[in-house]
């Protein structure tokens, strides 16, 4: 099993688990090649040029295949101003970026501004922090997850609303893919892909935790042409993160560690690009006091960085140095507990409380 152990970066792992950074240098920062919690990753697939919603800086940042970057865009004011950009999907000439703050933009894929969708909101066209989202190149319909409103909704070529589903099963769908017979639909809250018909009837539900899989956090994925499944599991209190490798049988066939990935996606060369959030920490993130812990945990609310917020939590309530501060401990075990019920966590707190 190979492993990587890297700060914001771009790299490219091979079948064989053969991992190269595709930048050489790409730290945590504001500079041009930087990176502050990249949430996504997509490839246009007539030119090979990988596109990266670098969350933290609110834009999109586009390299070529060897990882030079070749231009960064993404309105700081107006309609096409980015907020926390999670997901993105290439069709043709534009591009769609999913938005924190519960809009789906829509730019050309060379930076320009199109239009601005959706508002927040419960309601049709509507959304509470959508993630993942694809084209069906068949037809031009948009796929988004609408990920705190529990379902998938569907939008015409023109980017209106058509229908929506998924209300019943899912929890937390984080992304989405369609192959010639089924969607495919990750749920985070209770680890599992979802297949959907495209009479929207779910069809099953595969890869959960009562089949022996150990996904704990998993947030972006991938389908190849061979119809293996390539699924990005980010680094929680039990794990440093990994790419998981199913077939089309389901079964897992490979698994590479690498810290903390937070974006997959194959190539039309079947490279795969999985874009890492932050360091592998080999001991426990945080070791300050409760008080300072809620602090930062508060920091990473504020970007939306909530599996960061609830691990620097988690590390202080399995210190002993800190288990005679009851007054403190109560704080952070609030918090914590209030976290992790929010983002559909609750196995975490099983954990760290017993």
């Amino acid at each position: 099993m190979a492993t990587a152990n890297t700060l914001e970066r771009i790299f490219s792992v091979d079948y064989k688990s053969k991992i190269q950074p595709i930048l050489s240098v790409c730290t945590m920062g504001r500079g041009l090649e930087n990176l502050d919690g990249p949430r996504g990753v997509t490839i246009d697939n007539s030119t090979g040029d990988i596109y990266v919603a670098d969350c933290g800086n609110n834009c999109v940042k586009v390299f070529d295949n060897h990882g030079k970057i070749m231009f960064i865009f993404g309105d700081e004011e107006g309609e096409g101003k980015m907020n926390g950009p999670t997901g993105l999907a290439i069709c043709r000439d534009r591009i769609l970026i999913s938005q924190s703050n519960g809009c789906i933009l829509n730019y050309q894929v060379n930076g320009g501004f199109i239009s601005r969708i959706g508002i927040p909101g419960k309601r049709e066209l509507e959304f509470d922090y959508p993630r993942g989202l694809t084209f069906n190149e068949a037809n031009g319909e948009v796929y988004i997850c609408d990920c705190s409103n529990h379902r998938i909704q569907i939008l015409s070529k023109e980017l209106t609303y058509k229908t929506q589903f998924g209300q019943d099963n899912l929890r937390l769908p984080v992304d989405v893919k369609l192959t010639k017979e089924f969607i495919y639909i990750l749920d985070q809250s209770n680890p599992c892909l979802h297949l959907y018909n495209y009479n929207l009837i779910l069809h099953k539900s595969i890869l959960s935790r009562g089949y022996g899989l150990q996904l704990m956090n998993p947030c972006f994925f991938d389908i190849d042409n061979s119809n293996n499944i390539l699924i990005a599991d980010r680094c929680t209190i039990a794990s440093s993160g990994s790419i998981s490798i199913f077939n089309s049988q389901f079964d897992l066939i490979h698994k590479i560690s690498i810290s903390s990935p937070t974006g997959v996606i194959v190539d039309y060369r079947r490279r795969v690009i999985v874009v890492c959030a932050r360091v592998q920490m080999s001991k426990p993130g945080f070791s300050g006091k409760p008080e300072s812990a809620i602090k930062r945990a508060d920091e990473f609310i504020e970007v939306e960085k909530y599996d960061d917020a609830i691990e620097v939590l988690f590390d202080v309530l399995r210190n002993k140095r800190h288990r005679d501060k009851v007054n403190e401990q109560s704080l952070v075990i609030m918090k914590f507990c209030q976290l992790c019920v929010d983002h559909g966590k609750t196995t975490s707190v099983k954990d760290s409380l017993y």
